[in-house]
């Protein structure tokens, strides 16, 4: 069985307003990052199919073939028009001794258009005053991707359309946020950084695999799983088991061996 996942949007200060017009969204405000797939307690997507309606926590044990906390995976679509806040998310270890979480979070994009980043330290630092000039300029292009392990200081640039693939956490630490006023979080940021870690780069992805999930570009495959549309995007086909037949363009996405371990 497939479930089609229904999109919620948040605003953000950064954000595009084409969103709005794509979507359909009534507001003054800007959508910076429309949920496409989440099971957050304050941004929880719905699933439907064509007998019920449910939500991802409904569908956890059936897909990904255990119980678990949450639904594994979050996949935001993320379209900016200026800077995202320069920021940092931690790792499993660090989520669950401080925050109490089932896991940390580490993310990779997929870029939808040609967009810019900020990702990885030019060198060692023991300060938390981090901005611009410490951090890597990387340009992509349509169709590569970035993974970011936890640890690694990142944020988006202008002009950056993507599809955002990430363990299930919304916890982030900002460093510097380009003097928006927004709450920074410096004392968990500078404990959880990895200096000697840095992002991991496929050029005109066509798979990737990583601990905590795989992605494949493909036309054909048979599974069960959960479809995430995008207007005028590829299809995202989440956690594929067996038994459905699909032809299209779409990006599918596995579960890579970390769920598999004592979590």
């Amino acid at each position: 069985m497939i479930y089609r996942s229904k999109p919620v949007f948040s605003s953000r200060p950064w954000g595009d307003s084409d969103l709005n017009t794509i979507y359909g969204v009534d507001s003054e405000e800007p959508i910076g990052e429309v949920w496409l797939l989440s099971d957050t307690a304050n941004m929880k997507t719905s699933l439907e199919s064509s007998s019920s309606r449910l939500n991802p926590e409904d569908v956890t044990e059936e897909l990904c073939g255990r119980a678990l906390p949450r639904f594994p995976l979050m996949v935001k679509y993320i379209s900016a028009k200026e800077w995202l806040s320069v920021q940092v998310h931690p790792d499993d270890e660090f989520a669950r001794r401080i925050e109490g979480e089932p896991w940390g979070k580490s993310e990779c994009w997929y870029f939808l258009t040609n967009g810019q980043v900020l990702a990885g330290l030019k060198k060692k630092t023991e300060t938390i005053d981090i901005r611009e000039k410490d951090l890597n300029l990387i340009s992509l292009n349509k169709g590569d991707l970035l993974a970011l392990p936890a640890g690694v200081v990142h944020a988006i640039g202008p002009s950056s359309k993507l599809i955002e693939i990430q363990q299930n956490s919304d916890t982030t630490y900002r460093l510097f946020d380009w003097n928006r006023g927004r709450d920074l979080h410096l004392d968990k940021a500078i404990k959880v950084i990895k200096p000697s870690v840095n992002p991991e780069y496929c050029k005109n992805m066509k798979s990737f695999q990583w601990k905590y999930f795989s992605i494949e570009k493909t036309v054909t495959f048979s599974g069960t799983g959960i479809c995430v549309t995008i207007e005028e995007r590829p299809n995202l086909y989440v956690v594929i088991n067996d038994n459905v037949e699909s032809q299209m363009p779409f990006l599918a996405i596995t579960l890579g061996p970390f769920w598999s371990e004592d979590l």
